[in-house]
């Protein structure tokens, strides 16, 4: 649940991994019904075997004249997020977004 007040929003992934992996990296996608909206592409580079790590990031919202209405957004909205080793994939999830 997201609320409509907010002007930024803070995200924070915790992960361990008992493997090394030389190019741990994400990429997140938007989506508005089955268009793209917004795509993410971040690196998080090497990790070490047997650590747990920590990444935050921000993201501000954009100017209201510039939103879509959450009207239009709810149970529309869904949020692809895919976690890589170099090119190969670790795990995928989908997420489902309904305004309140």
């Amino acid at each position: 649940v997201v609320s409509t007040q907010s002007t930024a929003v803070s995200r924070e992934i915790n992960f361990s991994s008992e493997q090394e992996m030389k190019r741990f990296r994400l990429e997140q996608r938007v989506y508005l019904n089955s268009d793209i909206l917004e795509e993410w592409f971040f690196e998080f580079g090497y990790v070490i075997p047997g650590s747990t790590n920590t990444w935050q990031n921000i993201i501000e919202a954009a100017a209201t004249s510039q939103m879509i209405p959450p009207s239009l957004l709810s149970g529309n909205v869904v949020i692809e997020t895919s976690f890589y080793d170099g090119n190969d994939e670790i795990s995928r999830s989908k997420v489902r977004i309904y305004y309140v």
